[in-house]
């Protein structure tokens, strides 16, 4: 049953991010906020975040000569984000040009917020207690049994 309350705890982080994104205006097509699970597959849940997020947050330098394509390739997420933002497609190359050459800015604290210790402590808190709660009922459980 702890589990539960630590999947709890997971779910109020996910939600506080996925406000964030929304927030700070990085919710155009929903894709990123789709992608941030809690696997509760295993003995100990997990909050999974895509491996991209954290460019939101610090931004992306400008293209190297040698990268390697994305997958999917940077043109067809451009290409995404312009229709839900109804941009029109064929603007979508100029913005991945200028993303070759300049980077982007992140938005600081967009991630980092969400999972500052200030929350994660706040949202830890309502966890803990109805965790206590279950391991004393458990306890005194155990000893009316004896």
């Amino acid at each position: 049953m702890t589990n539960d309350h630590l999947t709890d705890f997971l779910e109020s982080l996910k939600t506080d991010i996925i406000h964030s994104l929304q927030s700070n205006g990085k919710y155009a097509t929903g894709q990123t906020s789709q992608q941030i699970t809690v696997n509760t597959d295993r003995d100990n849940p997990q909050l999974q975040l895509p491996a991209y997020i954290q460019i939101l947050e610090s931004g992306r330098g400008r293209t190297s000569k040698d990268s390697l394509p994305g997958s999917p390739p940077m043109i067809d997420r451009i290409k995404q984000w312009c229709q839900a933002k109804g941009i029109p497609e064929k603007a979508a190359w100029a913005i991945k040009k200028s993303i070759d050459k300049n980077g982007f800015k992140g938005t600081p604290g967009i991630i980092s917020g969400p999972l500052s210790d200030a929350n994660v402590d706040l949202r830890l808190s309502q966890a803990i207690a109805p965790m206590a709660d279950e391991i004393a009922q458990q306890i005194i459980d155990s000893i009316r049994l004896s």
